[in-house]
Parts: C-alpha cells; sequence; structure tokens
C-alpha cells in the first residue's frame, strides 16, 4: 500500500461504501433464507450480495480516482 497514495482515505471509502452496505445485506437476507429455505432465496442472496458489491465498488473506485487519487 506505500504505493498508493492517500491510501488511508481509499481504506475508509471502500470501508464506508463497500464494507458496510454489504454486510448489512448479508445480515438481512440470511435472516430471510434462514426462515424460507428455497433455491429463489438462495440465487437472491448471491445476486443481491455480488451486484450490491461491484455497484458500491465502481462508486467508490469513482471517488477515489476522481476526487482524492488527482490531487497533486
Amino acid at each position: 500500500m506505500k504505493g498508493v497514495p492517500y491510501w488511508q482515505w481509499l481504506m475508509l471509502i471502500y470501508f464506508v461504501l463497500v464494507a458496510v452496505p454489504v454486510y448489512s445485506l448479508h445480515l438481512y437476507l440470511k435472516k430471510k433464507l434462514l426462515k424460507h429455505k428455497s433455491f429463489l432465496n438462495l440465487l437472491l442472496y448471491f445476486v443481491a450480495i455480488t451486484g450490491t458489491a461491484l455497484l458500491m465498488h465502481i462508486i467508490s473506485m469513482w471517488l477515489y480516482f476522481t476526487f482524492i487519487f488527482s490531487k497533486k
């Protein structure tokens, strides 16, 4: 991480925008999956977690490269 400028900001942005939403979604969907075990709920779980993680990763990287990485 020494070669990444402002890596502390990157970790903060990534934690807030990716880790927290994905973990909270995981907890919510896990409860739903344990109540009603079905293939559709299992598929919903994996698609929702993957989609949320990918979308939030793209947003956080855009924020980092647009506003923080470009600082001189």
